[in-house]
């Protein structure tokens, strides 16, 4: 249930606040994958690739959730299921982003980099998993009966 409420908690906050968690996320995991094989990698570097990739990132998400708003989702609705498979995306690319480089020359200090997005967007995610493992009825055999007539 705590699950839940952390989920509903970040995808039901305006856009421009999805946006930067997203953002910010995909920034630092695609830090952590370009510097998995790096042994000593330079601060001024990681940072500029935080900032422009999670700048992209975050605007592209930012805009796609306007895009959606404008068209009929009201924010504090359940998203719709694109928002969840973006949020359990970029949590599943930090999780092999932390690996990878627990596992390469970057060590523990690179994977560190990823413990925001796999800790932020874990409930999202999960959220996100759920929906998509949730498949309408589409047998006869599952269908509710027909109404009956007078």
């Amino acid at each position: 249930m705590i699950w839940a409420l952390l989920a509903a908690y970040l995808t039901k906050r305006p856009a421009w606040v999805q946006g930067l968690v997203v953002g910010l996320c995909a920034g630092l995991f695609i830090a952590t994958a370009a510097e998995a094989n790096e042994r000593n990698p330079l601060i001024g570097s990681v940072v500029l690739l935080v900032l422009v990739s999670g700048a992209v990132a975050g605007t592209a998400f930012y805009l796609a959730l306007r895009a959606r708003q404008r068209h009929g989702w009201a924010t504090g609705t359940a998203p719709p299921l694109w928002v969840g498979l973006i949020y359990a995306t970029v949590w599943v690319l930090s999780l092999l982003a932390a690996i990878r480089a627990l596992f390469g020359e970057g060590g523990l200090k690179v994977a560190a980099l990823a413990i925001v997005p796999i800790v932020l967007l874990a409930p999202p995610a999960v959220a996100g998993i759920r929906a998509l493992l949730r498949r309408p009825r589409t047998s006869k055999a599952d269908a509710p009966p027909p109404a009956a007539t007078p």
